[in-house]
């Protein structure tokens, strides 16, 4: 993983937030490292945050019709299949058609498909409700602590993905590294300033794979060029530490 190494960072969900928060919300101003010698001062205000949820933490959704015999819930688009755990108990056979994938191609079922949610709200709670929310919360309390800091609304992106599909399928069939590498451009161009990258476990690898896909996407002699202007830093939140010796 080619990176700078003072880019890198890792620990639990915990640690990152406070990180994130403490850049966010220091002084409006903080003059980088070495400006004492004449470099320009960094706005950290001007900073994102972007979010690769982990394994199982983004919220998908049918894209079918199917309907359940037997059963009083049937499948409609936009439905949450990952996760519905009143249809996972009431109605498990339409359930698995919607989730499972073939395991040879990574195909949908005929008769039902599933694909990720979009926003902040697909990683936030995977079944929301009273009871359910609580317990499916993943990135709830981060966000809240975000916005209680005074964290804008549009410097915390998420870029959620079929989780169910290796990287390389990632690409081919939803595009995911053309619209990583555009969402990166975009808050670039909103806000002024790079990303911090926040990547959970598994988006830790999907995150790995988008810098060997953007190797190959852009010219060698831009390609750091290109991580200088548009990610700040990376945290890898519940990475596992065997790994960490690759990185430069």
């Amino acid at each position: 993983l080619e990176m700078p190494p003072w880019r890198f960072r890792s620990g639990d969900l915990a640690c990152a937030m406070v990180i994130a928060v403490a850049t966010a919300t220091a002084a409006s101003v903080v003059v980088a490292a070495g400006a004492a010698d004449g470099e320009a001062e960094f706005d950290y205000r001007k900073l994102s945050g972007i979010i690769i949820p982990g394994f199982a933490s983004t919220q998908l959704r049918a894209w079918s019709v199917l309907d359940c015999p037997y059963s009083p819930f049937d499948f409609n688009p936009l439905d949450s299949v990952w996760l519905d755990s009143t249809k996972l108990f009431s109605a498990v056979n339409c359930w698995l058609k919607c989730m499972l994938l073939d395991p040879y191609n990574q195909t949908d079922h005929p008769e039902c498909k599933s694909r990720p949610d979009s926003g902040l709200s697909a990683i936030t709670e995977l079944d929301p409700g009273y009871i359910t929310g609580p317990l499916s919360s993943i990135w709830k309390e981060w966000v809240k602590w975000c916005v209680d800091f005074g964290i804008e609304a549009n410097a915390i992106i998420a870029v959620p993905y079929d989780w169910r599909l290796p990287p390389s399928m990632l690409e081919e069939r939803d595009l995911y590294f053309h619209k990583l590498k555009l969402t990166f451009e975009i808050a670039l161009k909103l806000r002024g300033g790079p990303s911090l990258v926040f990547a959970h476990s598994m988006g830790n690898n999907v995150f790995r794979y988008f810098l060997e896909w953007l190797k190959l996407e852009i010219a060698p002699k831009h390609y750091i060029q290109w991580l200088d202007k548009h990610i700040h830093a990376y945290f890898a939140v519940g990475m596992l530490t065997r790994n960490l010796n690759s990185l430069p």
